[in-house]
């Protein structure tokens, strides 16, 4: 059974753009950013990175680190929904 996981951009734009009335483009002009970087994050076309994480936790109040856990959540299960190799155990 695949576990069905909000991206981080869901999140961005569900629990905190709408809520917030913050749009994308006020956001991207927050921090500096073209829209289309936030765009491609809200639409799962981009991850997020340190520098974005930074950005983000500064402008809407958050840490880096919750932006960053977010992502890297997101991207172990779409590692455990995937047809992994049989790794030997070595410890």
């Amino acid at each position: 059974m695949c576990e069905i996981v909000s991206t981080p951009g869901e999140i961005l734009y569900e629990e905190f753009l709408v809520p917030l009335g913050i749009s994308q483009y006020r956001l991207a002009k927050a921090i500096g950013k073209p829209q289309s970087a936030i765009s491609d994050i809200v639409n799962g076309k981009r991850s997020i990175t340190p520098e974005m994480a930074w950005l983000l936790g500064h402008a809407l109040g958050t840490t880096p680190q919750f932006w960053l856990n977010l992502e890297m959540t997101y991207q172990l299960k779409l590692l455990e929904s995937r047809d992994m190799p049989t790794v030997e155990v070595l410890a």
